[in-house]
């Protein structure tokens, strides 16, 4: 599946800087194009926000798998099982109902945008209330496809249901176990079962025994077709995905949200092969943590920096570096002021507020698809808040979601729609700006697709006559245990899939009874991102009596 529509994205950048606008120097770098509107998020100044959008969420963090690779983008993938899907849309408007009881009682103020006004005209638009009463009289089935049917209208392109045959599937791993000799890497054949789904860094002593049994089976002259051996391989991809992908009527069967954020990486550049890439910092899976050093309230794997840089937005930690510092997953730390941006092209940087129109805006929030940080993974800030509200609602639900991390020269390759036609993961976002002392001072590259390619990619990549793209040279890694990743193989003309960039969506807001700054203003905003089936918010943490 290829998905060519030419979008110009929108981002957010969260601010570092602090205190007076500060006046760029010019710096020489392209110039970026102003005829399409402005990626990311429009604010004046730091305020608490929660998430506006309608990406499902899981309690389970074995359904989520994270990978960022070659290409600068951080791929969010989960598998939806029958809690996700009855939970769906009872989420949707107890986030809904939340935050009306919150503005009823005068806790918060709806302030800067208005997102949450956006999304409940589109729940309603879409008759979610109506379907959510009549649950009980709808059949299970019939309530789980009118959910995946709302999922899909409420997020395009990135609800994919895998269907794939059982036939295929042991055939495919068939032709990999008869190739696979006495110093065969077992990591490689065990995940070949599912390729991209199946995604074990180590192997336990059943998948071992289970792997060994079908092996000698392929040896002794077992066929592909032999029933007994499509039996094993059901059954070892069932052990191997811990039940995530079961067999249907002879069909794989599942039902994916894939998502797709464009990822600022180490503010350095490695060589590859001769050519100038840009540095990720650590490789190899790197589990989730919670922070026990720093600023602010301790021990929570969603924590909220007291900086005000971070746009009060959750950062997520898998390193711990010393000191107080953690690389994490976060927001882009860095504000595009729209006075003093140079590169920003002036039709961004005069824009009306909408709550009050004639307050126009003074600031941008765009993520930098390139070097960006000491080592953090940076997002644009509507994209980490939805990441944030995908994963599961308590700190010690994420403390331990395996974050796949490639060498820098590996790309994600991954069959994102199961019609067997694996593709390079990209997204069609075209921005990327260095900084200096957390002010964004040049643009690297121009924002439009094939020039943004051009330094992304370097001569690598191929256009077809239709507009499509083509990576050349692929390197592939594999990941070999915990923090361990090399390169595998190297793959040859692997088609470009490029995700439509998906709009960010925040609401801010102000705190009435309390200062936001303050361990109870952490606690609410905390809180707020936590809605979801299967968590009993707390009332007094969202101050309501």
């Amino acid at each position: 599946m290829k998905i060519l529509k030419k979008t110009l994205l929108s981002v957010t950048l969260a601010g570092v800087a602090l205190g007076t606008a500060a006046t760029l120097e010019a710096k020489s770098g392209p110039s970026w194009d102003g005829s399409e509107p402005a990626p990311g998020v429009y604010f004046y100044w730091y305020e608490p926000s929660f998430y506006t959008g309608f990406a499902p969420r899981t309690q389970d963090r074995s359904h989520v798998h994270l990978q960022l690779g070659r290409g600068n983008q951080q791929r969010l993938t989960i598998v939806l099982g029958p809690e996700e899907l009855d939970s769906y849309l009872e989420n949707l408007l107890a986030k809904r109902d939340t935050i009306r009881k919150l503005v009823d009682e005068g806790v918060i103020k709806l302030t800067t945008n208005l997102e949450f006004e956006r999304f409940v005209d589109t729940l309603t638009d879409a008759g979610i209330e109506e379907l959510v009463a009549a649950k009980g009289s709808l059949g299970e089935e019939d309530y789980r496809a009118k959910s995946v049917e709302i999922m899909e209208r409420l997020n395009p392109h990135r609800v994919f249901h895998i269907s794939i045959p059982m036939e295929r599937v042991a055939a495919d791993w068939h032709a990999v176990l008869s190739t696979i000799g006495p110093e065969g890497n077992n990591l490689d054949a065990a995940n070949a079962v599912l390729p991209g789904r199946v995604n074990l860094y180590e192997l336990s002593d059943g998948v071992k025994a289970a792997l060994k049994d079908a092996i000698a089976a392929v040896q002794s002259g077992t066929g592909a077709d032999d029933p007994a051996f499509r039996d094993q391989t059901q059954g070892f991809l069932e052990l191997a995905s811990g039940g995530r992908y079961p067999v249907v009527d002879a069909q794989v069967q599942a039902i994916e949200f894939t998502a797709i954020y464009p990822a600022g990486t180490a503010k350095a550049w490695t060589n590859y092969k001769g050519q100038k890439i840009p540095e990720f910092g650590v490789s190899g899976v790197w589990p989730l943590v919670p922070r026990k050093h720093g600023k602010g309230i301790m021990g929570m794997v969603d924590y909220l920096s007291t900086n005000p840089g971070y746009g009060f937005i959750p950062l997520l930690g898998y390193q711990y570096a010393g000191g107080i510092a953690y690389n994490a997953i976060h927001n882009a730390g860095v504000r595009s002021q729209l006075n003093s941006t140079r590169f920003l092209p002036k039709e961004w940087t005069k824009v009306a507020g909408e709550r009050n129109p004639e307050k126009h805006y003074q600031n941008l929030w765009i993520g930098s698809r390139g070097p960006a940080s000491h080592g953090c993974t940076r997002l644009p800030s509507g994209h980490m808040s939805e990441l944030r509200d995908a994963l599961p609602s308590t700190s010690e639900g994420m403390e331990g979601v395996p974050n796949f991390r490639n060498k820098p020269q590996c790309y994600d390759v991954f069959d994102i729609d199961g019609d067997g036609a694996a593709e390079v993961m990209g997204v069609q976002y075209y921005l990327a700006y260095w900084g200096k002392k957390h002010l964004p001072v040049a643009a690297y590259a121009p924002n439009d697709r094939e020039g943004f390619y051009e330094w992304l990619y370097k001569d690598n990549i191929a256009y077809g006559t239709d507009g499509s793209a083509t990576i050349k040279e692929v390197p592939v890694c594999r990941f070999t245990g915990m923090k361990k990743a090399e390169e595998a193989r190297v793959l040859k003309d692997v088609p470009l899939f490029e995700a439509p960039y998906a709009r960010e969506s925040i609401q801010f807001y102000q705190i009435k009874p309390v200062n936001f700054q303050t361990k109870k203003g952490f606690e609410l905003n905390r809180e707020l991102r936590r809605i979801g089936a299967g968590y009993q918010l707390d009332p007094a943490a969202l101050l309501l009596k």
